[in-house]
């Protein structure tokens, strides 16, 4: 059944078990892991080399592109599996050991890791580990439901597991844009001037020899933990439309707005499903994450177009989406974490008097149709 994932031939001699993959990482490595905002981690192997370490102790230093999913950040920290952590993380246990000072841990703007990566301010991946709806005819790796930093940890580990994930659908390929900057000091402008813009390829290029084994995984990503609209971030959207109104009749911006950059999170979600009921039409959206209301205005008709790093969907929107994804397709895209946004234009608006301070205020950002990005 995941012959037909792994197209180039020669590659089906390296399908082992997780066990046997996570054997293949070795004490006082550097590893580089996909995953962004629990979508599109290494599961199998993560877990295993979390059992593994139970009878033969082992340390690793750990990136990935953002948290992970599927407790896997506990389970290395309860195995004692992790020396350093970077970039980012949301696992109550393992802060709790970064905080006991067990684990070393930088908390790194997330564009800042393949930087300082390329730049050797880091030490580069010894191996990644990224999971994968397929391997193309070429031995190119094809992300799940996110990018993140995945592209550049394949690219600069010295070796490559990859886990096939057949709970993905395999329409997911062909969804990505896979864009790999020049290198400084003449490096060129990313050329993305409009969020439906492709600027790179579907699949991660590495060399196939790279790849020292591939893992057969059957496991969902962990369901978005958004919360549902209700009255106060209804009253926070309004305020937005109420103020993006004001800039349509001051000839400032139409009512397509210009592309707009959301945030991530239960009030965020909650803000742009408020959009649904507002007046404008067309919109286009940069985000990190694709969350629940990308997918609830796209069903609206308000939403033609929409750019992030990763999709995380809640229980109610998860099977819906991926079981129908073709409807969806042609209006997503999913880049790596250093190319999904542009240079924002930002406005802040502030809610009702009656909200309360730690909750009352939000930030909105659109782009101009003309900005252009930097690397």
């Amino acid at each position: 059944m995941y012959r037909d994932r792994i197209r180039l031939s020669s590659l089906h001699s390296k399908v082992m078990s997780a066990a046997d993959a996570a054997g293949l990482i070795e004490d006082g490595m550097t590893v580089g892991m996909s995953g962004f905002t629990r979508a599109g981690e290494a599961k199998a192997v993560p877990h295993a080399l979390a059992e593994r370490a139970k009878q033969s102790p082992l340390q690793i230093s750990l990136m990935t592109g953002a948290s992970l999913g599927n407790d896997l950040d506990k389970q290395l920290t309860e195995a004692g599996v992790l020396a350093r952590r970077m970039p980012f993380q949301v696992d109550s246990t393992l802060r709790k050991a970064i905080n006991d000072g067990k684990v070393m841990f930088i908390d790194q703007h997330l564009s800042e890791t393949v930087e300082q990566l390329r730049n050797q301010q880091l030490k580069l991946p010894d191996i990644a580990v990224i999971e994968a709806v397929a391997i193309t005819e070429q031995g190119h790796i094809v992300p799940t439901t996110s990018v993140g930093n995945s592209a550049s940890f394949a690219i600069f580990a010295k070796q490559v597991i990859v886990e096939i994930n057949l709970a993905h659908n395999a329409n997911l390929e062909g969804l990505h844009d896979i864009y790999i900057p020049t290198y400084r000091p003449t490096r060129t402008p990313i050329p993305l001037v409009k969020v439906d813009d492709r600027i790179g390829s579907t699949a991660i290029p590495i060399d196939p020899a790279k790849i020292v084994g591939i893992v057969i995984t059957e496991q969902p990503d962990s369901p978005s933990t958004v919360l549902p609209p209700d009255d106060e971030t209804q009253g926070i959207a309004n305020h937005l439309i109420n103020f993006l109104k004001q800039e349509v009749a001051a000839g400032r911006m139409t009512n397509q707005l210009g592309p707009l950059q959301a945030g991530i999170g239960s009030i965020a979600n909650a803000v742009m499903c408020g959009l649904i009921d507002s007046p404008f039409e067309d919109l286009t959206m940069y985000s990190e994450v694709l969350q629940d209301s990308t997918f609830d205005l796209i069903d609206a008709g308000k939403l033609s177009f929409a750019s992030g790093s990763s999709i995380t969907l809640s229980t109610r929107r998860n099977a819906d989406v991926f079981g129908n994804l073709e409807r969806y397709k042609d209006k997503l895209v999913l880049r790596p974490r250093r190319s999904p946004t542009t240079l924002k234009w930002s406005a802040a608006w502030a809610s009702s008097a009656s909200t309360p301070p730690s909750s009352s205020t939000c930030t909105a950002t659109s782009t101009p149709p003309t900005s252009a990005v930097r690397g």
